[in-house]
């Protein structure tokens, strides 16, 4: 079943997005309701509210069609009603993919779509700054913007929910944009809506939905969104000889590498959207103001990968003005301090080893700043995570200061402090430290 043949549709979770798909049926001509599974909220959006109030969509599932977010507890309530009622399911990725072809959201637009567990925003600015001259629309957890040569529009922050791209593409047809090219960060998976998806990592799993499926698996799964695209290119690395729907999918940018000290890329045989397999090597302009080269390395691969592969002829590509990404591993000067900045809504702290010995190089003396500020984020820091760095880690640093008010006097440390927020730590770090001396910012934060 899918959203043409389907006249009425509940669509699950309005906190990840359920709102904007059901507009976006009403505009179809479909009946949707919407359903918040975590807290009963429910309500009806449909061409006619008398005709089909909230009763009558939620008495015994009077529906054809469920549209409900992957991440889904499947021990819902609502998901063990319709899955009673023989009522097919479909998700928001797969929902996003059919509306965008039924409205043609992408025509004349070369679409970019980047998943995966860590690296999605770094990848999505730096194909941004390879793409320095053509007309981008892009949007990632950092922020949501139209660049052109003359001008740059900021959107609304979004979230990284697949309907999202349904949002932003709105949006942009308001303010009567003409992108070339779109790059979109989507989280858990892959919708399809791409002519180039990327994969980033699937390394530092987790689990979802109730603890029942585990995050990578969804993410392989998404592949599948792409097998009816004739004309279009997965980059994963390290997916090696991943099998999805029978389908066999290798590293696809296996072709393509960084050397001579990371400031030359080459490509052998590596194939574009039109067909094409291209051969080569560019010479792009280091950048040095960053911790952690693997990081940077993947990244970089992957974004160079992703714009040769639309097509974009190699003297076309940005190659002068790349630098590292804000709140991914940046590196900063700050009152004569050295900031490692890598505070983002997707920082772990199983990160802060290969950060800690990095910056060692720089100086011995480290003030480090991490925790959460647990109103931006949804997937957690635990506490039980924060006391191993400081039994662990404590000796390495002058000072550790630890963000949100929830963790307070929980930790012991003789060199601990806390902090209510990331700007106040930041400034604790710098009144507590001398010129010369590295901070190393690692908060869990939405950037």
């Amino acid at each position: 079943m899918n959203i043409k043949e389907s006249s009425r549709i509940l669509v699950l979770d309005p906190i990840h997005g359920a709102e904007v798909i059901a507009e976006e049926l009403k505009e179809l001509g479909k009946e949707a309701g919407i359903f918040n599974p975590y807290q009963t909220f429910k309500k009806s959006l449909t061409k006619n509210a008398a005709h089909a109030s909230q009763q009558t969509f939620l008495k015994d599932l009077d529906c054809d069609l469920v549209i409900a977010p992957v991440h889904l507890n499947p021990n819902f309530e609502i998901v063990k009603q319709a899955l009673k009622n023989n009522i097919p399911f479909m998700s928001h990725h797969e929902a996003v993919k059919e509306i965008a072809a039924i409205k043609n959201l992408f025509a004349d637009i070369k679409a970019i779509e980047v998943t995966g567990t860590v690296g999605k925003t770094s990848v999505c600015e730096l194909i941004c700054q390879l793409l320095k001259n053509k007309n981008v629309l892009s949007h990632t957890s950092s922020s949501t913007r139209f660049k052109s040569a003359g001008e740059e529009i900021r959107f609304p922050r979004l979230s990284g929910t697949p309907a999202s791209v349904l949002k932003v593409m709105s949006i942009a047809s308001e303010k009567n944009l003409k992108p070339d090219i779109a790059v979109f960060e989507i989280s858990l998976g892959l919708t399809g809506i791409g002519d180039v998806g990327v994969i980033t990592s699937l390394k530092e799993d987790y689990r979802i939905a109730g603890g029942t499926k585990e995050a990578s698996a969804v993410k392989k799964a998404s592949l599948k969104n792409y097998e009816d695209r004739d004309k279009s290119i997965v980059v994963h690395p390290g997916l090696s000889d991943v099998n999805v729907g029978g389908n066999t999918y290798g590293d696809r940018d296996k072709n393509l590498w960084l050397y001579g000290g990371g400031n030359k890329v080459t490509f052998n045989r590596l194939r574009t959207i039109n067909g094409d397999f291209i051969s080569g090597e560019m010479a792009f302009k280091p950048f040095d103001s960053y911790i952690g080269g693997e990081y940077y390395r993947k990244s970089l691969e992957a974004a160079f990968c992703t714009v040769l592969s639309l097509g974009i002829p190699p003297e076309e590509v940005n190659t002068e003005d790349i630098s590292a990404v804000e709140g991914r591993m940046k590196l900063e000067k700050i009152k004569g301090r050295f900031l490692v900045d890598n505070s983002n809504s997707g920082t772990k702290l199983k990160f802060l080893d290969e950060i800690t010995e990095d910056a060692r190089r720089i100086s011995e003396k480290m003030i480090l700043i991490v925790g959460e500020e647990s109103q931006y984020v949804c997937e957690c820091v635990s506490e039980e995570e924060l006391k191993r760095v400081v039994e662990n880690r404590a000796s390495d640093f002058v000072e550790i200061i630890i963000v949100g008010e929830e963790f307070q006097d929980k930790i012991e440390g003789e060199n601990v402090f806390f902090s209510a927020g990331l700007d106040a730590a930041l400034e604790k770090a710098v009144n507590d430290s001398e010129e010369g001396f590295v901070i190393i910012s690692n908060v869990k934060t939405w950037r």
